[in-house]
């Protein structure tokens, strides 16, 4: 893997983490000002929104204009939109109104932004070297979430939101210069301007439809999104209180287990990365069962060290599996087509996880929190199994 890899690497942590500082400042400041959690949770309800109709729209800007142009200019709007919004945020502080406004534009941005991004790694490196550069961009991402969720609430009360904005402005400033470097191999990209736009709207979701591959991949992404959502702090905070009769204190032991559990599998997964890339379809399939089994063995675990050790153990079952499934995404798709791909997986998954926390908390409310456990390990340990039978029929097929 070379430089620009590195490079990559860096500016999508840092645009990572500034997005998560980003959402936490306004979301205390809104719950702060108002005080209402229902106007809190509004915005994060609103920036996904924006991101699933930015995903939407994102085949038909990629079909019009080369990724090239795009990652030069929308990165650069975005940054002086958040240079404006930090120096006018008293004025949207004081109106609400024009608050929400400009955090949808903003949004926007970012949900254009994102496919672009996760459609380059094929580009940087060699197909042999996919899973140990998926394995690697992961660590990072694990450990930027660590940073962004454990230390920004700190912040936020010690230097005041106003600073925190600046330093999420420096930091996508530095998350394009670190860019800068990766621009020159998308200005080899091909590009057919198309007068219909509805084609190209559909492409994502054409060949997610007619790639059978693509397909059985979309479908176990999408359930385990569903069952993800399992994972949602108030279930998991139920759980420790009324399940394992622990404090509240275990609720931040149970969510540092399971990222420590997320920075080892992705160190695994690269050091086994030769072996992973050989056997991706068994690696995806163990990951998967490894993971469900780990799921079920939580929900009906009592004990409040044994579900620390399952959290950590789950992270390497994920990763690998992750890995693994991005992978395969990545070499059984066009290049050219891989952004539409991910910018309709996008879609489903933020409509699918949408959806299943509204009904996981109803779950939760009726059948108690390790139940909700208990069914999200069964539903991946089913779905990965008739995705892998299909997986395994598909090449039967093949070789025949």
């Amino acid at each position: 893997m070379g430089k620009k890899f590195w490079f990559y690497t860096g500016s999508k942590s840092l645009l990572m983490l500034s997005d998560i500082v980003f959402v936490m400042t306004i979301t205390f400041v809104i719950y702060q000002d108002t005080p209402s959690a229902a106007y809190a949770a509004l915005f994060p309800l609103i920036r996904t929104l924006c991101q699933l109709l930015a995903g939407l729209i994102s085949p038909v800007l990629t079909d019009r204009f080369q990724s090239y142009h795009l990652l030069k200019w929308i990165p650069l709007v975005r940054l002086v939109m958040m240079i404006v919004f930090t120096a006018q945020f008293p004025f949207f502080q004081q109106h609400i109104v024009w608050l929400f406004g400009a955090l949808i534009l903003i949004s926007m941005t970012g949900g254009f932004i994102s496919p672009l991004l996760q459609a380059i790694m094929p580009i940087l490196v060699q197909a042999n070297q996919l899973v140990q550069a998926n394995s690697t961009a992961s660590i990072f991402q694990q450990i930027v979430q660590i940073a962004g969720y454990s230390f920004t609430g700190m912040l936020v009360l010690w230097i005041g939101p106003t600073y925190l904005l600046g330093f999420t402005c420096l930091m996508i400033a530095c998350s394009y210069l670190f860019f800068v470097p990766v621009l020159p191999l998308l200005k080899q990209e091909n590009t057919t301007q198309r007068t219909n736009q509805l084609n190209s709207f559909k492409d994502g979701w054409t060949i997610i439809w007619k790639n059978k591959t693509v397909r059985t991949l979309t479908f176990m992404d999408v359930s385990e999104n569903i069952a993800g959502a399992i994972w949602i702090g108030a279930i998991t905070l139920a759980f420790v209180t009324h399940d394992l009769n622990e404090s509240e204190d275990w609720w931040g032991f149970i969510n540092a287990a399971y990222y420590a559990g997320a920075i080892i599998g992705g160190l695994l997964a690269a050091w086994m990365s030769r072996l992973i890339q050989k056997q991706l379809l068994l690696s995806m399939a163990a990951g998967s069962f490894i993971y469900a089994g780990l799921t079920i063995l939580f929900a009906m675990n009592t004990l409040p060290w044994l579900a620390l050790l399952l959290c950590i153990l789950m992270g390497p079952a994920y990763q690998i599996r992750d890995v693994s499934q991005q992978t395969i995404l990545q070499t059984e798709t066009p290049i050219h087509d891989l952004s539409k791909v991910y910018a309709a997986h996008y879609v489903l998954s933020s409509v699918s996880v949408g959806l299943s926390i509204f009904f996981v908390g109803m779950i939760a409310d009726a059948f108690g929190a390790r139940f909700v456990y208990l069914l999200g390990g069964l539903f991946v340990l089913i779905c990965s199994s008739i995705a892998i039978t299909t997986f395994m029929m598909q090449k039967k097929r093949a070789t025949v």
